[in-house]
């Protein structure tokens, strides 16, 4: 009797066949080309591997995988991976993969892998943080079922008699993963490695430098270093610690002594040994695998900046590509749009590890959620009818600056009745006492009109009932109500003159909204979903692994003020990441600070502000300094419909 190896619903996608309760859990231990521990032997892979019995010995199946250094420290949706024998895991099977990918693409067919990546769980190695070693270990599960590394069936026998084959694969492989997990998708993607098929990076690092280092900045945290993990610290916390053992500590001038060399914490420059290697845009060019993205607007933790210049890349490498934009954080597609995503994945594992001409790749390439949580489908993005709105500070107001054509180009804030007029006149009045002591003071000796604020770190917020009280640690410049709604959909810019009185510090803006709204709020963990009591399955169960998790929703917050968007730069970065360059105290120099990518709609009758401060408790603390602005040169650029 022939069976099927894969069948086609009604609704366009491969359709539960095989039990998954009685899928073969397996793993291996998949060999390296190199000791990255130092150890004297190359090192082992382990990989945990799960997949339907019926095909076994009948038909080949697709492999996704989920490959991770996490998977001893971190919950999956409040999984973790649970072992037959938890007291010997080096010998032992899953009984229970965490989250919900197994329970639902095994029945359809697949096979589902995670692997425990370099130096971490139950895998030899060292851990590089997305470097060389790190994405190796992804790619080495890719070779394996391809037939070009070698698997063994235990950790201790490498002998021939112990290899272990993975003649149940097409060798046709989707890897996928939020996070950290993401990111090592990407840099897979990145080495165009034959067999890789797709890849669904979910909230992930495409450039480790710019979440590592963002426009030359240090992000806020608790570690002992006054950042976000550097390198070689994270490295330590994800090293293996299985059996109660630590795992060799790579001391060697390639070990831990890289990463700290190469991350350069104190001067933060870009290079292309260490951060190049760790690009994986750059690579774009020689994707062999298509790329599915999945981003949230607020996420706080891996940043709108992985996303743009990477979505741009793909474009100009031809690279096959779709992109989701949610309004949330750090959150999964699973939590957000549930019913859609779990089709949508479906449907592409399909039609790029099955080859189902299923039409996924036909229709809109952009789905993007608005500020009311309904999604609307592009053909690109940024959203086709952008064009860049462009304003400034006149009379203490924000507004827009004419165009070529003397039309407005930020229109919707300069023109109007008699009330916006009055509202406008009544801001400026107000603002000009709000942006600084010394605000639109004639001077000789150089602007006609600055803004000067004490440097201090401040929250990147004002609420709008201080927007128009007087601030000396910061500028804020509040413009009249929008006549229209601004859709916001790229990567705006600000560029100003400034002075400051020191060389070696930040320079920090907000791009604020003012206005009421149900407006979505970061956790400290930087999720913006709060889970309820109400749950759902998503695939099939078995005793030990019941995929069901809790719906979740939205956090928002009725308030009047919402941080559409900040941007910021390093000063001694002005000029170049590659060089460290302290500006001279004293002299008037013209910045350009990058701004986060975004896709949101500020409403009509809402108002949008521009705030300029030293730093912001979103970043690490840093020398603080004095800050003149020329008033006169503050240019806010928005690319918008």
């Amino acid at each position: 009797m022939t069976v099927e190896a894969f069948r086609i619903g009604g609704d366009g996608a491969t359709r539960e066949l095989f039990s998954y309760e009685e899928a073969i859990r397996q793993f291996v231990y998949v060999e390296l080309p190199f000791d990255g521990d130092g150890d004297g032997r190359n090192d082992l892979i382990r990989v945990d591997v799960i997949r339907p019995r019926e095909l076994d010995g009948v038909a080949r199946v697709p492999l996704i995988m989920d490959p991770s250094p996490y998977y001893e420290r971190l919950d999956r949706h409040g999984d973790r991976k649970r072992y037959l024998h938890d007291e010997d895991r080096w010998t032992s099977p899953l009984t229970a993969f965490p989250f919900f990918y197994d329970n639902y693409f095994v029945p359809r067919g697949y096979a589902f892998a995670m692997p425990d990546t370099s130096g971490t769980a139950l895998s030899d190695g060292f851990c590089d943080i997305g470097g060389r070693r790190d994405i190796a270990s992804a790619n080495a599960v890719v070779d394996w079922v391809n037939g070009r590394a070698k698997a063994y069936w235990s950790r201790d026998d490498r002998s021939e008699s112990n290899l272990a084959y993975a003649d149940w694969c097409t060798g046709a492989v989707g890897a996928i993963g939020k996070s950290y997990d993401g990111s090592l998708a990407n840099g897979m993607a990145a080495t165009g490695i034959d067999g890789l098929r797709t890849i669904v990076p979910i909230s992930a690092i495409s450039s480790q430098y710019d979440w590592y280092h963002p426009y030359g900045c240090l992000l806020d945290g608790d570690d002992a270093d006054g950042g976000w993990y550097e390198p070689y610290n994270f490295a330590e916390y994800l090293q293996s610690t299985a059996h109660g053992l630590l795992q060799r500590f790579t001391v060697s001038d390639d070990g831990y002594k890289a990463l700290r060399a190469g991350a350069d914490h104190e001067r933060r420059c870009y290079d292309d040994g260490f951060w190049g290697e760790r690009n994986y845009r750059t690579h774009a060019a020689g994707f062999k695998a298509s790329v599915f993205l999945v981003h949230g607007v607020n996420d706080l933790n891996v940043m709108m900046n992985q996303v743009a210049p990477y979505w741009d890349a793909l474009g100009r490498a031809g690279v096959p590509r779709k992109l989701w934009l949610h309004q949330y954080g750090h959150d999964d597609p699973f939590d957000i749009r549930h019913d859609a995503w779990v089709h949508e994945l479906n449907r592409w594992f399909d039609h790029w590890l099955l080859g189902v001409d299923n039409g996924v790749m036909d229709g809109p390439a952009v789905s993007i959620e608005d500020c009311d949580g309904v999604w609307h489908d592009h053909d690109s993005w940024p959203v086709p009818g952008v064009r860049d709105h462009v304003f400034a500070v006149h009379a203490g107001v924000l507004a827009g600056m004419p165009d070529d054509d003397g039309e407005p180009t930020g229109g919707p804030a300069t023109g109007g009745d008699t009330a916006s007029a009055d509202a406008a006149a009544d801001a400026a009045n107000r603002s000009v006492d709000a942006v600084g002591d010394s605000a639109m003071t004639g001077r000789t000796d150089g602007p006609a009109y600055t803004a000067s604020f004490r440097g201090a770190r401040i929250a990147e917020l004002t609420p709008w009932s201080e927007a128009y009280k007087k601030h000396g640690d910061r500028l804020l410049v509040v413009g009249a109500p929008l006549e229209r709604d601004l859709h916001i959909s790229g990567t705006p810019h600000v560029r100003l003159r400034v002075r400051l009185s020191g060389g070696d510090t930040n320079l920090a803006v907000q791009v604020i909204e003012y206005g009421e709204g149900n407006y979505v709020r970061v956790d400290p963990d930087l999720s913006a979903l709060v889970p309820l009591k109400e749950t759902r399955t998503c695939g099939q169960s078995s005793p030990d692994d019941k995929p069901t998790y809790p719906v979740c929703a939205p956090r928002r917050a009725h308030d009047t003020a919402h941080v559409v968007t900040r941007g910021w730069i390093a000063t001694a970065h002005i000029a170049s990441y590659e060089r460290f360059e302290p500006v001279s105290a004293g002299e008037w120099l013209d910045v350009n600070v990058p701004v986060l990518p975004t896709d949101w709609t500020v409403r009509a009758g809402h108002r949008l502000a521009l705030q300029v401060a030293n730093t912001t408790t979103r970043l690490a603390e840093v020398p603080l300094v004095d800050v003149d602005v020329d008033l006169d040169s503050i240019r806010l650029t928005l690319p918008a419909v």
